[in-house]
């Protein structure tokens, strides 16, 4: 039993083998605990990208189609002219 224990094999020594290793454990979870707040930060921060990216696709196909849809009346030059000017706006915005 004294080895197993610690060098004293006494109550004493069980106890502080128990607390080092429950202390350990404790290090562990919380290093674990902190890498997936990490993750967690990492995807959140990707997903915002994400639908930024998606919202200014969307916005500038948007802008593009109701240039080119107001820009038709005066012609083809026109749409293209409008298509062009619904980019940019959508690009601002």
């Amino acid at each position: 039993m004294a080895g197993t224990y610690g060098m004293s094999g006494g109550l004493a020594g069980m106890g502080q083998q128990q607390q080092q290793e429950a202390t350990g454990m404790l290090g562990d979870v919380a290093a674990q605990e902190a890498q997936r707040n990490e993750q967690n930060k990492q995807q959140e921060a990707a997903r915002k990208q994400g639908n930024q990216q998606l919202g200014a696709t969307l916005g500038t196909m948007g802008g593009m189609a109701i240039g080119a849809q107001y820009g038709s009346a005066a012609g083809p030059w026109g749409a293209v002219i409008g298509g062009l000017v619904g980019a940019i706006a959508g690009n601002l915005f």
